[in-house]
C-alpha cells in the first residue's frame, strides 16, 4: 500500500508460475471485496483440478544453476497510449476493410496489435530483410475440450507468434498485418492448446526474459480483464499500472480504459531512442 496526498496505490504481485492474468484479477477483485466488508467473495475459485491435470500428470522440476539468472531491467521509457472507443472502432474497421478475409472478423485487439507492430518496427528502423515478430498472449480456457471456467485458478495461456520481414510488414497496409495476426489466432484450437501443455510437462523450461527477440514485440494482458471493478472501500480505481517486473524493449500490456464502453489503454515499453521515434511518428 502506498498512501498519497489525494489517493492510494494498492500493489500486488505473484509469480507467473502460480497463475495467469485471469487468475490475478480474480484474486485482486476478491481481495477488494473482503477488504470492503463483504462476508464472502462473489466468485469462488475452482478448487478441484480439472481432468486435464490428471491426464498430463505432475510436472517434474529439477533446479539447476541455469535457473538462477536474475534479470536486470534495462533502461526503458514507458508510455500509456489511450485509445477511445471511437478510435478503436475506426482502427478495427480500417483493418477489416483492408484485409482479404473471406470469413471471420479481425478483432479490436488484433487491429491495435497490428498498428503497434508496424509502428514500432518503423521506429526501430529495421533492415527490410530483418525478420520481426508479434507475440500475442492468448487464453486457453474457452478453447479446451471441455472448456475450463473463468474461475479456474492457475495458468491456462500461451504466446503465439506471427512473423514477417520488416520490409514486407511496412510495405503492406494495416489490414495485411492484422489479417496475419488473425490467422495465427484462428489456427489455435483445443488440440493445439493441449499439445502445448503436453510439451511443457514433458520438457519443462524456465522462461528467461533475456531470450526475447529484440526485433519483435509481445502483447500481454487483456482489455477484457476486470480491472476497474475492484473497490477496497475507498471508491473505484482511477488508474492501472504494471510494476517493474517482466518489462523489456517491445513489451506491450493491454488494459481496459477507465471509462467503460470499449476504451483501451496500451502500456508500451521501449528503449528511449525507439520511444522518441515512435512519439514523433505522425
Amino acid at each position: 500500500i502506498t498512501e498519497l496526498e489525494d489517493g492510494v496505490f494498492v500493489g500486488c504481485s505473484f509469480n507467473h508460475a502460480m497463475g495467469d492474468g485471469e487468475s490475478f484479477w480474480h484474486f485482486f477483485n476478491s481481495w477488494s471485496e473482503l477488504c470492503a466488508g463483504r462476508p464472502t467473495i462473489s466468485r469462488a475459485p475452482l478448487t478441484e483440478r480439472p481432468q486435464i491435470h490428471k491426464e498430463l500428470g505432475p510436472v517434474r522440476y529439477f533446479p539447476s544453476e541455469d535457473h538462477m539468472e536474475r534479470f536486470k531491467t534495462p533502461v526503458l521509457r514507458e508510455r500509456i497510449f489511450h485509445f477511445s472507443a471511437q478510435a478503436v472502432a475506426r482502427i478495427k474497421a480500417k483493418a477489416n476493410e483492408q484485409s482479404k478475409l473471406e470469413k471471420g472478423e479481425i478483432s479490436s485487439l488484433q487491429a491495435l496489435s497490428a498498428l503497434m507492430w508496424r509502428s514500432i518496427t518503423r521506429a526501430r528502423n529495421l533492415p527490410s530483410d530483418q525478420t520481426t515478430g508479434c507475440r500475442l498472449a492468448v487464453g486457453y480456457r474457452k478453447r479446451m475440450d471441455p472448456p475450463l471456467p473463468r474461475e479456474y485458478f492457475g495458468n491456462c495461456i500461451g504466446a503465439i507468434l506471427t512473423e514477417a520481414k520488416a520490409g514486407e510488414l511496412l510495405g503492406q497496409d494495416l489490414g495485411w498485418a492484422a489479417q496475419a495476426l488473425h490467422e495465427t489466432v484462428s489456427r489455435l484450437t483445443g488440440d493445439t492448446a493441449r499439445e502445448h501443455m503436453e510439451r511443457l510437462v514433458k520438457k519443462l523450461q524456465v522462461y528467461h526474459l533475456s531470450w526475447f527477440d529484440p526485433n519483435s514485440i509481445l502483447v500481454g494482458s487483456s482489455p477484457r480483464f476486470e480491472m476497474y471493478g475492484s473497490d477496497f472501500g475507498w471508491g473505484k480505481g482511477l488508474a492501472v499500472l504494471s510494476g517493474s517486473a517482466h518489462k523489456f524493449d517491445g513489451k506491450i500490456s493491454a488494459f481496459p480504459g477507465k471509462d467503460a464502453g470499449g476504451n483501451v489503454d496500451l502500456e508500451v515499453c521501449l528503449f528511449p531512442h525507439f520511444m522518441a521515434a515512435l512519439e514523433s511518428d505522425e
